[in-house]
């Protein structure tokens, strides 16, 4: 196993290192860990959501806080340089998502054990000390590579991940930073800043849990030339506003359509996350989808690919759940069924303009 522990890196390279090595690998190569700690504070949004729809844009933007778009599922994180990230890239596997947690999480557990946390794995991939959440992982297949991703808490900014959000009102604020201290831990806060160690010695000591976990030796490593020009290209590519705002054409809060045409969203949650159905109707026929969310799916492009099907022609919204077996077995995913998607519907709120005036 190739180890890469970058240290403190320009926050586009702390996201975009990892992208690269999964994105040049060859599926005979050999495992790689990666860490890298961002220079700075910075937002990712995960793949399958929609930036403004779980962003303060206009903060971020007057605070100069980026914002990018990471290949990896779940939710909207706030990334500074009081966390270590690290990527576990396996060239050519293939695993079902609740296999893959059950079968990694043993390392990043016992690697906050050796430091007298008591770290724990709960369901699905969250790292949690008693009641309260101390890290989160994720997982996506990126080219020929398997990856699952992590982090080092050593702190973390609550009120900043507060203002990052968006938030209905300042008073959902107020509760969102009150939930953060309640519900979620650092390092700092179990082992005081006496017995914090340093990004390095925390990475020296994951390695050695991976290293008996998957009995593969690890050799410190580099990146070679070609993940290095691969680095530089996501380092545009995630933080590129075209990708990181992509799909927020019509599926805009309030974006009045054309007259008679209806915008309606339904959420639901899965074992695997939260899936958001976007659609527009008229007359009782559907014209177009968008499925996106806080969820962790395979293959990456899924949902996408999923949606394109379905909607390769309008149909009547009678007929959903023929349309959706259709697709489904046309568009393999794992980590989402039919019935989730139905349910997501039959959940479904108007997102017309005149209808949101009374949520604003």
């Amino acid at each position: 196993m190739r180890t890469i522990h970058l240290g403190r890196v320009p926050t586009s390279r702390s996201l975009s290192v990892f992208h690269a090595v999964a994105q040049v690998a060859q599926s005979t190569d050999e495992m790689v860990l990666v860490s890298s700690t961002p220079s700075g504070p910075f937002v990712s949004v995960g793949y399958h959501q929609l930036a403004r729809r779980e962003l303060n844009v206009s903060y971020c933007e007057s605070h100069d806080i980026p914002i990018a778009r990471r290949m990896v599922g779940g939710g909207a994180v706030l990334l500074d340089s009081h966390q270590t990230f690290w990527h576990l890239i396996m060239p050519g596997a293939h695993a079902a998502i609740k296999d893959l947690y059950n079968a990694l999480m043993p390392a990043p557990v016992a690697a906050y054990q050796r430091f007298g946390i008591a770290a724990e794995h709960r369901p699905l991939n969250d790292l949690v000390v008693g009641q309260k959440k101390i890290g989160g992982t994720g997982a996506a297949t990126i080219e020929n590579s398997l990856v699952f991703v992590g982090s080092w808490m050593f702190d973390f900014d609550r009120e900043l991940m507060a203002h990052v959000l968006n938030v209905p009102s300042e008073k959902f604020r107020d509760k969102t930073i009150q939930s953060l201290k309640e519900y979620m831990t650092t390092m700092q806060d179990e082992l005081g800043d006496d017995n914090l160690p340093s990004s390095e010695e925390a990475m020296a000591v994951l390695t050695e849990e991976f290293v008996k976990l998957l009995d593969s030796p690890a050799h410190p490593d580099t990146l070679t030339e070609e993940e290095e020009m691969e680095a530089e290209r996501f380092d545009h590519k995630l933080f590129d506003p075209e990708f990181v705002f992509q799909n927020e054409g019509w599926t805009t809060l309030g974006r009045k359509i054309r007259e008679g045409v209806y915008l309606y969203e339904g959420l639901y949650k899965t074992p695997t996350g939260l899936i958001r159905m976007i659609w527009l109707e008229e007359d009782g026929w559907i014209e177009n989808i968008w499925l996106g969310g806080d969820l962790l799916i395979d293959p990456q492009d899924g949902l996408s690919r999923l949606a394109a099907h379905m909607t390769r022609e309008r149909f009547l919204a009678s007929e959903l759940e023929d349309r959706l077996t259709a697709s489904f077995a046309a568009v393999p995913l794992i980590g989402l069924t039919p019935s989730d998607l139905m349910e997501a519907y039959n959940h479904k709120v108007s997102l017309a303009a005149d209808d949101l005036i009374s949520r604003k």
